[in-house]
């Protein structure tokens, strides 16, 4: 069916669709300014409310300079649609995606909502914070982001991964980086072995914080945390390293 474009400068009737990114003020700020010196109307599309589908930041840049907003209506298209164009146009980041589904969950705790909270309350990145709630720290994989951003994450044991949590910020006051992916990963690793103890590394890193280095990879952090584990102990125990992290393993210079 043939799609007619339409001009307006009747801002007002125009809404957002629930469950769409949020607007990127830096983006917004750069495309405004493009567009104040040179106005090329690219029309956005928007469905028969006239809910914005696609061009928000067209729009609040039109809206912004006070130029005429081009639009084609449309009802073909569904929230999935557009993720798919705007990742094409503008990738998502993992913060767009978890904006996006948390709109839409509908329980105060969804898991959207959680990760949102957990990676807010503990200072951990998102994808750092993906990888304790939905699996204990194992390394993330391409199966498992994918299931992210197709609306499928789930918290697999937030009783755990709060208490993980607390752990990494008594960690804080020590080191710094305490919520780099590399070292969580390596971090995790370690304590879901037997012989770790938490309250222990913390009294050996309250004294040895300074041996602590900035690493590169996982496999550099499990040799330094298992340093200061080992330090001032008569047994000196060596924790497993995974295969996969051997494998690709390039030490620092």
């Amino acid at each position: 069916m043939k799609k007619t474009i339409k001009v307006t400068k009747n801002y007002e009737q125009f809404s957002y669709v629930k469950g769409n990114r949020s607007i990127d003020p830096l983006h917004l700020d750069k495309l405004s300014k493009a567009m104040a010196k040179e106005y090329v109307p690219v029309p956005i599309i928007v469905n028969s409310n006239f809910e914005i589908l696609d061009g928000q930041h067209r729009f609040e840049a039109c809206k912004r300079n006070l130029l005429p907003v081009y639009f084609m209506v449309t009802d073909d298209w569904s929230l999935k649609n557009i993720r798919s164009m705007n990742t094409i146009l503008k990738k998502w980041s993992v913060k767009d995606y978890v904006q996006s589904y948390k709109a839409l969950e509908r329980t105060i705790a969804g898991p959207y909502t959680t990760l949102e909270w957990y990676s807010k309350t503990y200072g951990i990145p998102y994808e750092a914070s993906i990888m304790i709630l939905h699996h204990k720290g194992v390394t993330l994989g391409k199966k498992v982001m994918q299931e992210f951003k197709e609306g499928k994450f789930t918290v697999e044991d937030l009783t755990h991964s709060k208490k993980f949590g607390d752990f990494l910020l008594k960690i804080k006051p020590y080191w710094s980086d305490y919520n780099k992916r590399a070292f969580i990963n390596a971090l995790c690793h370690l304590d879901q072995d037997y012989r770790f103890n938490r309250k222990q590394f913390l009294e050996r890193l309250d004294k040895h914080s300074m041996k602590m280095r900035k690493c590169t990879n996982a496999l550099d952090y499990v040799q330094v945390i298992e340093y200061i584990y080992n330090c001032g102990s008569g047994t000196k125990i060596q924790f497993p390293r995974k295969d996969k992290w051997i494998q690709t393993y390039q030490p620092l210079r």
